[in-house]
């Protein structure tokens, strides 16, 4: 069974949700929609800095 990595699995969420999101906020042109997007992939950017591991003294 095929494990994720659990930042890489909430980054993945948050970045298929914010495209989602914002594609349908475009289609429907609601500004609103592709805001809350816009703070989605935020996220799923900001979540690749708690991924990464100290580096050995």
């Amino acid at each position: 069974m095929l494990r994720l990595y659990r930042p890489f699995a909430v980054k993945a969420w948050l970045g298929g949700v914010g495209l989602g999101v914002g594609l349908v906020g475009i289609a429907i042109e609601r500004r609103w929609l592709v805001w809350i997007a816009v703070g989605l992939l935020s996220g799923a950017f900001l979540v690749r800095f708690a991924e990464r591991k100290a580096p050995p003294p």
